[in-house]
């Protein structure tokens, strides 16, 4: 086959380009796609996988499940996000805050702004002796991140 007519699904070698990563973002919607051996020792972890999978012992009748091998993954991470009740309560919250603030526009009541990620990421990654303005949200997350790794090894 020519090496156009030939398709990649997915990053070829995941496990090769993770285990070079200091932060670990994953969102790719499959059970324990990153496995815990791929995770650099020391490495922050951020899991947003949530995968459903029926389980007749919870009260639910369900169990989630992260993107990220917890249990081998956390062996090895400075710092891990749990899924349930990681970055989940994070996402709640921007989102009601962004529900008050459209309800308030509507009605015309004026000094109110949205928040985004950027808002939350700037002052958590200041306060932990990174980021800056003009910094992409990724970057200022990411020195939060390293910040958080550097203090968790003190």
């Amino acid at each position: 086959k020519q090496w156009y007519q030939r398709r990649v699904r997915g990053t070829p070698d995941l496990g090769y380009h993770i285990k070079q990563a200091d932060v670990v973002v994953v969102a790719a919607g499959k059970k324990e796609l990153v496995k815990g051996e791929w995770i650099k020792p020391g490495a922050v972890v951020i899991d947003c996988g949530i995968n459903p999978e029926p389980d007749a012992t919870k009260k639910s009748g369900v169990k989630l499940w992260g993107d990220v091998e917890y249990q081998a993954a956390k062996q090895v991470a400075g710092a891990i996000t749990p899924v349930p009740g990681g970055v989940g309560p994070m996402t709640v919250a921007l989102l009601m805050r962004n529900t008050v603030v459209s309800a308030k526009r509507m009605h015309g009541i004026t000094g109110v702004r949205s928040y985004s990620t950027a808002s939350y990421t700037r002052p958590i990654a200041a306060q932990l002796g990174g980021g800056a303005r003009g910094l992409s949200t990724s970057t200022n997350f990411a020195r939060a991140g390293l910040s958080l790794l550097q203090r968790l090894k003190k």
